[in-house]
C-alpha cells in the first residue's frame, strides 16, 4: 500500500473511494494521499488522517463513519510494495501462453465495458493518429503524472499539475478541469453557441459534447469531429 492512492485508486470495494464518497473527496485536504500515509496518520475517529477544508456537517460526519466502517473490512499490509496483478489469472500471473489461451478459448471475459462504442470512436473521416491519441485517454494510457507515479517513475510529491494549480495531474484534470488548459473548451463552446454543463469525465464529456447541439445525426457527427480536433 506504499504507492496506492487512498482516494483515487480502486483498492477497497468495486470503485475508488472518490466515487463512493464524492462529497468527502471534494472536502478532503490532500487528494493524493496514499493508503500508507493515511494509516500512519491514523484512520480511526479523531486520527490525524481526516483533514478537511472546512468543518463537516452532521450528515457528512455520518459519511465519514461509513467510510471508516468500510475500511475495517480490508486487511492492509502497509510495508509491502504494490504490484501489478493479472486479474484473469491472479495465481499464475501473466504469461503470453495464458493470454493467448484466454483470447482463443471463446469464453466471455469479465471486463469493464467501455462507454464509447467502436462506431463513435473509430471513424473513417478522422486521421488514425488522432483516433489513437483519443483512444489512449479513454483507456487512461497517457503519460500524465498520475500514471508515471503508479509506474514508479516519479515520486508521490511530483504528481501535481504542471500548471501549478495544486491538483493531481490526471487526463481528466489536465484537459477538462485545469484552470489554464481547460479554457479551450469554453472558447469552443462559445464559438458553437452551446451553453450546457458538460461532465468532468473524459468519456462522458465526449458523449455529451457530441449530442450537445440537440440536432439530428449529421450535426451530432460534426460535433464529435470538433471534439476530436479540440482534443
Amino acid at each position: 500500500m506504499l504507492n496506492t492512492l487512498f482516494w483515487l485508486d480502486r483498492w477497497v470495494g468495486d470503485v475508488p473511494l472518490r466515487v463512493r464518497y464524492r462529497c468527502l473527496f471534494n472536502l478532503y485536504d490532500n487528494k493524493v494521499v496514499t493508503v500508507a500515509q493515511m494509516f500512519a496518520l491514523g484512520r480511526v475517529e479523531g486520527g490525524g488522517a481526516w483533514r478537511w477544508r472546512r468543518r463537516l456537517w452532521a450528515w457528512e460526519d455520518e459519511l465519514v463513519e461509513k467510510c471508516r466502517t468500510l475500511l475495517l473490512t480490508d486487511s492492509m499490509q502497509v510495508e509491502i510494495d504494490d504490484v501489478w496483478t493479472w486479474i484473469l489469472d491472479p495465481l499464475a500471473g501473466y504469461t503470453v501462453r495464458g493470454a493467448y489461451q484466454i483470447l482463443t478459448d471463446g469464453a466471455p471475459l469479465n471486463l469493464c465495458v467501455p462507454l464509447i462504442s467502436d462506431d463513435l470512436l473509430w471513424r473513417k473521416d478522422v486521421p488514425l493518429k488522432v483516433l489513437i491519441f483519443v483512444w489512449r485517454p479513454f483507456r487512461n494510457r497517457l503519460h500524465t503524472k498520475d500514471n508515471l507515479f503508479r509506474r514508479g517513475i516519479i515520486q508521490h510529491e511530483d504528481q501535481m499539475c504542471v500548471d501549478g494549480c495544486g491538483e493531481q495531474e490526471t487526463y481528466d484534470h489536465l484537459f477538462l478541469n485545469c484552470g489554464v488548459f481547460a479554457q479551450l473548451w469554453q472558447l469552443v463552446r462559445n464559438w458553437l453557441q452551446v451553453y450546457t454543463a458538460l461532465s468532468s469525465n473524459t468519456e462522458n464529456h465526449f458523449l455529451q459534447f457530441g449530442s450537445a447541439s440537440g440536432h439530428a445525426r449529421p450535426q451530432c457527427s460534426l460535433m464529435f469531429m470538433i471534439w476530436f480536433a479540440t482534443s
